[in-house]
């Protein structure tokens, strides 16, 4: 089981995702952007350093949406989801080829992945966060 952090960043009503490059697994796919947990970390800094690689920017971790437990054909994740603040920075692509804000209901009109598309539903059906 491979622990994973995912940022669910809002600004008005949109949600920010972003889409796995073409080198990354599950290239193509749109995503609440984040990633692995290293030994040591806390589930909030993991998600911090994860969008400050990634994007380049400053946020802060604030409280636990959801977490999302779902096996890929090769590997199982434990999904956990956190409501972020941006604080600063100009977002820049490291890993990912695209971003996006986007609504709730136009969510759907994008190639989330797996794990992502059940935290798109609960913040959907429990307008979390």
């Amino acid at each position: 089981m491979i622990k994973v952090v995912a940022a669910i960043l809002r600004k008005e009503n949109t949600y920010f995702i972003a889409r796995r490059g073409p080198h990354k697994v599950h290239p193509g796919k749109w995503e609440f952007p984040g990633g692995k947990i290293e030994h040591g970390e806390s589930p909030e800094e993991a998600l911090e350093r994860e969008l400050f690689e990634e994007f380049c920017i400053q946020t802060k971790t604030q409280e636990h949406v959801t977490t999302i437990i779902h096996a890929y054909k090769d590997f199982q994740i434990e999904l956990m989801a956190y409501r972020s603040d941006f604080i600063k920075g100009d977002f820049q692509l490291e890993d990912h080829d695209k971003i996006a804000w986007v609504s709730l209901r136009s969510m759907k009109d994008y190639d989330l992945a797996e794990a992502d598309v059940l935290i798109a539903l609960k913040l959907q059906e429990n307008r979390l966060a």
